[in-house]
Order: C-alpha cells, then structure tokens, then sequence
C-alpha cells in the first residue's frame, strides 16, 4: 500500500509537471503574440510586467531601460513579492552590460555581485542584456527565490536562465521594432532642414487639436508666421545663408515654445505654431514674444554686415475666428497678409469678419529692403 501511494504520488507530480509546462508554452505564445503587437515601449513594458510573474511564479525581477545618450540605466516595470528594489544606476555596475553578455550567481558567493543589486541572493541572481541589431536597449533582472532542494537545484537554475536568455531576446526584438517605426514616423513627420514639424504633421495636429478642444470645452490658438525679406537674405548672400537662416529660425522656435505647443514649417519661410489650451489673448502676447525674440537672432558668422531677422505673423484662435482646420488656417494667413501690408515685423489680429482696415496689435516699426514691393519677402 505505502508503494502504490508513492507511485501515485509520484504519478500525480509529473501530471502536475506537465501542466505547468503546458500552461508556460500557451503564456510564453500569447506573451510573444502580444509583445510584437505592441506599438509604443509603454505597452510593450505593461505586457512585460503581466506575463512575468505567470512565467517565473514566486520569483521577482524587474525590466530596466537604457535610451541613447542617456548614462544611466532606467527601471521601467518590475513584479514579485516583494519585487526588487528599482533604482536608477550606471551600465557599468551591471556585469552582464560590461560583458555583453548573460550573468549568473548563485547563492555559493563565489561570482562578483553587480552593485546594483541590494537584495540577499536567495537561490540564484541572472543579468541578461536585451541585445537588438547590435545596440543594448535595456536589462532583464531576474531573482530566483523559489528553493528547490538536492539535486534539482542547479537544473532550476538552468531552466530559468534559458527561459529568460529566450524572453530577453524576444523583448529586445520588440523593443528595437517599436524604436525603429518611432524613428521612421518622427524623420516622415519632420521637416529636414529645420527640424520642425512639417506641413502634413501640422494639418494631422491641428485636427486633432481642434476636435480635442471642441470635445473638452477649450480654446486653442493658433500663429502664422512668414519671415520678412528672406528672399533679399538669398540674393545678398546666397541660398546657403537664407537656409542657415531657416535653421536658426527652426532651433528658435523650438527653444522658445511650450513643451505641449506644436511649431511647422508651414512651407517655404513660413511657419505655423498650434497652441492648445490658449486664448486669443495668449496667442497674441506668445506672438509677440515670438516675433521679439527672433528680432535678436543674427547668423554672424555669413553674415557679419547683415540685419536682423524679422518675421510677421497673423493670429488666430478657436473658437473666436471658426472650427475647423482650413477656416482657422485662412483666418491666420489673412492677419499675416494685413501684418505684411502694414510694414512687417508685427503681428495683426484674425477679424470675425471680412476686414475693413488694418487691425494690427504692434507697431515697433518695420525694415523695407525693397520699396517698390511692400508685399513680397
């Protein structure tokens, strides 16, 4: 009788065995399904931070993130009970990042820790770079707690640290995708010369922006700015120098706006700023700030002689001058034109209605390179 319960014992282990495996591969299908469905690392780190506890139970561990640029090597999601301790620290005190490479301990002492682990070792401690096209995009922290005894121990160690090599180059894979669609939609999205939004992106935006503050009850302002006498600054100096100036203007403007305001070239010299949340009162004095602040710019080094760069702008605001993308954009261009007509380097108000004179909010004087034609440039 003891025989024939050992054997059940025995047999009822194994099933059970089994079906853990059996539950490991449906997770680690659907978690790999998932993961390179994802379109934004945010996701891809949710999915991460769900699956993991399924896949390693009673274990903890923790995702890290290191961006270009960036000296230091970032938590992002962690899982356990408790989970480790997450703090932000350099690539080198991590020995799997200085090796390139996976690193096991366990709790024999017998391997180095990596200094930025604070927990006591338990069974086993396992480091995996997450490694794509030949860039480091992160860590894999794994913390083996569940014990088990004899003879297993070591093959535990083993079957976690294959899972988790096989986990990491999934996650490293989809990490790296996700960064390379973000990469190609920023460069679609981008004006190559200055930096700034292009004109397709700006019409998405502003869009989007309206509908947005249709929806939550709020207004939205809007800046069309043309440069004044670029075409001289091509003729005097050449066409090298009007793109120097182009890029100055670009690098000003995104120095100088809000981090939730959305600056465009619009096309040629002109520019379109998107302002949400501001009133029309706002957008005229971020105008003017604008319109000030580039006034001091100067491309000295081609243009030693050269005068300032000036530009003029016309207003707009949702809900005051319409709702929708084209009537906003018209309104805007109008009080630019009225702005230009009124002797540049000023910024003129959108009217409600069909203009009957020049409505223009400053007057601190104007440049003219060529009389004759108080329009162009």
């Amino acid at each position: 009788m003891p025989r024939r319960s050992r054997v059940i014992g025995e047999l009822r282990r194994r099933v059970a065995g089994l079906e853990r495996e059996a539950q490991q591969r449906r997770l680690l299908a659907e978690f790999t399904q998932v993961l390179h469905a994802c379109q934004a690392t945010d996701e891809a780190y949710a999915v991460v931070g769900r699956t993991m506890p399924g896949l390693f139970e009673r274990d903890a561990g923790a995702l890290f993130e290191l961006r270009p640029g960036r000296p230091s090597v970032l938590p992002v999601v962690a899982w356990g009970n408790p989970p480790p301790v997450q703090r932000v620290f350099a690539p080198d005190d991590c020995w799997a990042l200085r090796r390139g490479s996976a690193y096991l301990i366990d709790d024999t002492g017998v391997r180095l820790r990596c200094r930025h682990v604070e927990e006591p070792i338990r069974v086993g401690q396992l480091c995996i770079p997450l490694t794509a096209h030949h860039e480091t995009l992160g860590l894999l922290h794994l913390q083996v707690r569940r014990r088990t005894e004899g003879q297993g121990r070591r093959s535990q160690l083993a079957d976690r640290q294959q899972l988790a090599v096989s986990l990491a180059e999934d996650i490293a894979l989809a990490l790296a995708n996700i960064r390379l669609r973000d990469v190609l939609r920023e460069q679609s999205s981008r004006d190559a010369l200055t930096g700034l939004f292009n004109r397709r992106y700006m019409e998405e935006s502003l869009d989007r922006e309206l509908r947005r503050a249709a929806r939550e009850g709020y207004s939205l302002g809007l800046i069309m700015a043309d440069l004044d006498h670029l075409k001289a600054f091509n003729d005097a100096y050449g066409h090298a120098v009007g793109d120097a100036v182009l890029q100055a203007v670009g690098a000003f403007l995104l120095s100088s706006i809000r981090r939730e305001d959305i600056a465009c070239r619009f096309g040629g010299e002109e520019f379109v700023v998107i302002l949400p949340k501001a009133t029309l009162e706002e957008t005229q004095r971020r105008a003017e700030v604008l319109r000030r602040g580039l006034a001091e710019i100067r491309v000295d080094a081609l243009t030693p002689d050269g005068p300032a760069v000036t530009m003029s702008a016309g207003v707009a605001a949702f809900p005051d001058h319409g709702t929708g993308v084209d009537v906003l954009l018209h309104r805007a261009d109008e009080a630019l034109y009225r702005a230009k007509a009124a002797g540049r380097n000023r910024v003129a108000l959108a009217a409600t209605a069909p203009p009957q004179g020049i409505d223009v909010l400053a007057e601190p004087g104007s440049t003219s390179w060529d009389p004759r034609d108080p329009l162009a440039g």
